[in-house]
Parts: structure tokens; C-alpha cells; sequence
């Protein structure tokens, strides 16, 4: 009898690490899963606000051409947001900006000319939570048989990314 009760008591011990190891490796995961997730979020956002940040300076360099009479380059000055000495507004960074003959930050029709473009307008580094920002070009003629339709595209190596649209300035929001 005490064979058997042994026996019952290994099995029964057996059994009981076989499942507490097996709730441990699936709550674990799925806590990875969950934090894999979150991650791709968070560069969506951050993507996101980047696009923001670079619709706004294509907007600001647009108006500032148009104010100047249309120059071929307009020098874009930030401004920090709060003020300096004697109630002054404080200079951040100035940086020129190429424009096309439609008033759009322009370079040439090549995905080096559209990182350049990303370099003029944001004036950061390529590169999102550690994950490099690859720069496309798309000829609007290949596209839809009008060059008026090229793109630049901003994309992260999966997942989400933006255009701007080389000649009417629009920047389409982060799509995937």
C-alpha cells in the first residue's frame, strides 16, 4: 500500500510542477506579446508626431516663400517657446530650405533627395526608437502618368509610415 501512495504522491507532485511551469511560460508569453505590442505602438505615435512636426514646417516654409516673393530658398527659424531676456523671443535653430517653382521644400527626384528633404524640414536624424527611418521615391509619372503626383516616403522597416507629396505639399498621415 505504501508503494502505491508513493507512486499516487510522485505523480501527483509531477503534475503539479508540469503545471505550474506551464501557467509560468504562458504567462510570460504573454506578457512579452503585450510588450511587443505596446513598442510598435509607441513608434506609431512617435511616427506619427514626426509627421506632424514635418507638416508643419512644410506649411510654415510655404507661407514664408509666399511672404518673401517667392524665392528659391527661404531661411525657416524656429523659436523657442518661452521668451528670453527683455520679453524677447529666443532663436532655437534656422535652417535653409529649397524650394521648387510651386513653393514645396524640393531636392532631387531620388530617395537621397527625399532624405535630404527630411533633413531640411526636420532637421533630425533619420531614425525613430532606435529604428532607422528609410526615405523612398516614387515618380508620380511611373504612378499615375503625372509627375505632379510624385512622393517621398517615410517609412520605419515594418509597419507605419507617411508621404509627402513632392509637389503640393501635402503630407498624407501615417498609414498601417
Amino acid at each position: 500500500m505504501k508503494r502505491n501512495q508513493a507512486t499516487d504522491e510522485r505523480s501527483r507532485s509531477l503534475f503539479l510542477n508540469i503545471t505550474v511551469v506551464v501557467v509560468f511560460v504562458s504567462l510570460m508569453v504573454g506578457f512579452i506579446v503585450y510588450l511587443n505590442d505596446g513598442s510598435s505602438n509607441l513608434r506609431r505615435i512617435t511616427l506619427e508626431s514626426v509627421a506632424e512636426q514635418f507638416s508643419t514646417s512644410v506649411s510654415n516654409s510655404h507661407w514664408q516663400w509666399q511672404g518673401e516673393g517667392r524665392p528659391q530658398i527661404v531661411m525657416l527659424i524656429t523659436y523657442a517657446n518661452k521668451l528670453g531676456e527683455n520679453n524677447t523671443l529666443v532663436e532655437k535653430e534656422r535652417k535653409p530650405i529649397f524650394m521648387n517653382h510651386l513653393g514645396w521644400p524640393k531636392a532631387e527626384p531620388t530617395s537621397e533627395g527625399c532624405a535630404y528633404i527630411w533633413d531640411m524640414v526636420l532637421n533630425i536624424p533619420m531614425n525613430i526608437d532606435g529604428f532607422k527611418v528609410f526615405a523612398e521615391y516614387y515618380d508620380g509619372l511611373k504612378l499615375t502618368n503625372n509627375a505632379l503626383d510624385s512622393v517621398c516616403r517615410y517609412r520605419l522597416s515594418t509597419g507605419p509610415y507617411f508621404e509627402y507629396k513632392v509637389f503640393s505639399g501635402q503630407v498624407l498621415k501615417v498609414k498601417k
